[in-house]
């Protein structure tokens, strides 16, 4: 009896499930090396992402675990208040569940909590923003909108979605707050979509599935049309629907900053699985089958993308052994194994042909100097090489001048 009350405890089974992907988590976080994109925040920009992995990193010292640690626990955060927003709009405490661990298991999702961006952060006060919006804290709602302001240019997206429904529930000083600060965001932040008119509909799709895993993805789609025509339009579906259909329309002509846009719609695993138990439930259990198939298909899917995401490195043995630098994964890699390399040849200082790989190297206590001089390719100047493997698999060759 004691067993079947903390299986119906909330808390204890949301504790569970981040119990076990912080263990994952981790475990992704061992096989990763600081990106030049990485670095490039870490070091030279002024956000509330940099903010948080230089303190981490000022306290815990300078590694990997220190750099994206904190992200991790932002996630956990983030699937808390994704089970505080679901209350809104699912009624049963297992489909509640359900939801948390569909967003916790999202390859997007995870992939903010390992890697340095300000996903986790758009995320955490988007839902954050919701929770306010529909508890009545008006005061705390508009303070916080206005913060969000300051924090990241990406929040512009959270103006639209809160200004349409805004416009669409008749709050008429909501809906000027909205304008007034999606205003500011694209004056200050030079938010524009300037350029030589170019298609990347596809590419655009193509990474929403891979955020998504393949058939969530055609669910969430199924979710978002089914609101539209036939089920009461929430605040959450204002929000994800904005985001994707401008995202879908802006790629028509030109590139869109996915990073910006995806926080958006990751957030909408409780309308995709309050629209899928409706449609399941409706149906008497011998008209369920299909339902079940399709179910049982997607969750082979998003398996497989969740190990993937995990347990990428092996990967290079599997599929990448030609051609390592096409794992999406490669950029993410080689660095840390370098520096140890070349600390362990006696070296304090680096110069690089490729100035990124040395804003890389910086992160692992490797400053720019005369020490050794590293190569990408073959030079008569060079007096040793290095070998990066992976999992048998070499994945990088360096030549040095020491």
């Amino acid at each position: 009896m004691r067993v079947k009350k903390l299986y119906q405890n909330e808390i204890f089974v949301i504790s569970i499930m981040c119990l076990f992907q912080g263990i994952f988590l981790l475990y992704a976080i061992s096989n990763l090396s600081i990106s030049y994109y990485e670095a490039e925040i870490f070091y030279e920009k002024k956000s509330l992402v940099s903010l948080i992995a230089n303190l981490s990193c000022e306290i815990f010292g300078r590694n990997d675990y220190a750099l994206r640690v904190p992200f991790i626990l932002i996630h956990f955060a983030n699937a808390a208040m994704i089970y505080k927003i679901s209350k809104f709009i699912l009624k049963r405490r297992f489909d509640r569940m359900v939801a948390t661990a569909l967003f916790m298991a999202l390859p997007a999702s995870m992939s903010s909590a390992i890697l340095l961006n300000p996903a986790g952060i758009i995320v955490f006060f988007t839902l954050l923003a919701i929770y306010f919006a529909k508890s009545e804290y008006n005061i705390a709602l508009f303070v916080l909108l206005s913060v969000c302001a300051l924090i990241d240019k990406a929040f512009f997206m959270l103006y639209v979605g809160f200004g349409i429904w805004a416009l669409y529930t008749r709050k008429k000083e909501l809906l000027l707050l909205c304008i007034a600060l999606f205003s500011f965001s694209v004056i200050f932040y030079d938010v524009s979509s300037e350029g030589k008119p170019k298609g990347y509909f596809l590419d655009t799709v193509g990474v929403f599935a891979g955020a998504f895993s393949p058939l969530v993805f055609l669910f969430f789609i199924y979710t978002i049309y089914r609101i539209w025509i036939k089920e009461e339009k929430s605040l959450l579906w204002f929000i994800a629907t904005s985001a994707f259909c401008l995202t879908m329309l802006f790629s028509l002509r030109q590139r869109v900053p996915l990073e910006m846009m995806l926080p958006y719609c990751v957030i909408a695993t409780p309308l995709i699985i309050r629209v899928l138990f409706n449609s399941y439930r409706v149906r008497l259990p011998k008209f369920r089958t299909f339902h079940k198939i399709a179910v049982g298909v997607t969750l082979v899917s998003l398996a497989v993308s969740y190990f993937v995401v995990i347990f990428s490195d092996v990967m290079y043995e599997a599929m990448f052994a030609n051609k390592p630098q096409r794992h999406f994964i490669y950029k993410f890699d080689v660095a840390r194994q370098l520096a140890s390399e070349l600390k362990n040849r006696g070296v304090k200082s680096v110069s690089c042909d490729n100035k990124k790989l040395c804003l890389r190297l910086k992160f692992y206590d490797l400053p720019s100097g005369e020490d050794a001089y590293i190569y990408e390719r073959n030079s008569e100047n060079s007096t040793q090489s290095i070998d990066i493997y992976k999992q048998g698999v070499r994945i990088a060759k360096f030549y040095v001048k020491i």
